[in-house]
């Protein structure tokens, strides 16, 4: 499921009019996700909330930024990471203490948020303890990130369109002809949702439950899989099934396992530490095995607030895709969706990131062009306003947005 997702800026006009109002999504339902339970505390209760002993807070300035390097006309390029400059001690101690009232109002048993001003000054930090109760959280905590993980599919089916390997317009049958569910789709409609190709989790939801330990293939998952919804490009419906298949796509064109191609591409150059595929002596299972499997290139990435700011920055700030590859992922439908991007509005401020919902974990990563702002939240615990989390103050005490909004470098 979509959530909102807010952000800030770095003028202070431009501030004032995003904590006034409220940030929604442009326009169109909820994404499917796993359903929220009922009688899941809203902002300002705390009960249901997982009884864990708090420790101290602990924060992370973010080790990495990045410099957009020039892309050649044959594309593939990627971004160089260089040192953030850190917050100084009293901004981080205030950003922490928004952090750590938003939780506590919230009622979340652990959240991280990553902050990045004009893509040279930054800081993480958490919240709570993680779901094994015991080891403190920081900023480059792994966490699930769900449909965020869309958001480096599509930046890696990009990638193999400026190097002449992918056509966006291209049937998916010219490179998976056995899928015989995408047939008359194209790269292009999966990746802006518009295939008309069923969802996966409600035909798969049970199965992942009953077989906790079973590792999927994306061709059982799709031999599972009722017909179409609607005719290829004549309507907008999310489903994960397209990342699933886009993401068969990137091994069939590259000879490779997705991530391989995601370290290569990503997550080596960038040196996104605790992002990738859960693997056993990796990063950890947090969706669980079946449920991994299954979502996979849709949905199975863990990552940490520190990376996800840094890879929001590399992304939208060109250092990864050219600026006519990037003006694609960004051209938003009357969903308010691109490619592997959603749009979101504050006020008279514009920006886009990803959002995902999927077994407990809210993830939310946006960027803020006009304020060179890039913030992500990750959190365990479902059915809260992911706006109101990064705007709520209490009566003299500031919100993560505007605390945000006042870096400078």
């Amino acid at each position: 499921m979509r959530r909102p997702i807010a952000h800030v800026t770095g003028a202070a006009a431009a501030l004032a009019v995003l904590v006034a109002v409220s940030v929604t999504v442009v326009p169109g339902g909820p994404t499917p996700g796993e359903q929220p339970p009922t009688g899941t505390p809203l902002p300002g209760a705390s009960a249901g909330a997982t009884p864990f002993p708090q420790p101290g807070p602990e924060t992370t300035d973010l080790p990495y930024a990045f410099w957009p390097i020039p892309h050649g006309p044959d594309g593939g390029g990627t971004a160089q990471p260089i040192d953030l400059l850190p917050v100084s001690s009293a901004q981080s101690a205030a950003l922490q203490a928004a952090v750590d009232r938003a939780k506590a109002a919230f009622g979340l048993n652990a959240v991280a948020v990553g902050v990045s001003a004009d893509a040279r000054l930054g800081w993480s930090g958490a919240s709570g303890l993680p779901r094994d109760g015991v080891t403190p959280l920081s900023g480059a905590t792994p966490f699930a990130i769900a449909s965020v993980t869309k958001t480096f599919t599509a930046a890696i089916v990009l990638q193999l369109v400026e190097e002449g390997r992918v056509d966006l317009d291209a049937a998916v049958n010219d490179y998976l002809p056995e899928v015989t569910i995408a047939r008359g789709v194209t790269v292009r409609q999966l990746l802006s949702h518009t295939s008309g190709i069923a969802d996966l989790l409600n035909p798969m939801r049970d199965r992942l439950n009953a077989e906790r330990s079973r590792v999927w293939q994306p061709a059982e998952v799709l031999a599972l899989l009722g017909p179409s919804t609607f005719a290829p490009g004549t309507n907008w419906g999310y489903s994960n099934t397209n990342y699933l298949i886009a993401g068969m796509i990137v091994e069939r064109v590259t000879g490779h396992p997705f991530g391989d191609e995601l370290e290569r591409r990503i997550t080596g150059p960038l040196k996104l530490l605790n992002t990738g595929i859960p693997a056993p002596g990796g990063l950890p299972f947090l969706l669980g095995v079946s449920w991994g499997s299954a979502f996979w290139t849709s949905a199975m990435l863990d990552s940490s607030a520190a990376d996800l700011v840094r890879w929001g920055d590399a992304l939208y700030g060109g250092g990864i895709l050219r600026a006519d590859s990037l003006a694609k992922m960004l051209d938003f439908n009357a969903r308010g969706y691109g490619l592997g991007a959603e749009q979101y509005r504050f006020g008279g401020l514009v920006g886009y990131g990803h959002s995902g919902l999927l077994r407990g974990f809210t993830t939310l990563l946006v960027h803020l062009p006009d304020a060179n702002l890039t913030v992500a939240l990750l959190a365990v615990g479902h059915l809260f306003d992911a706006t109101a989390f990064l705007t709520y103050s209490a009566p003299g005490a500031p919100s993560i947005l505007s605390l945000a909004g006042e870096l400078a470098p």
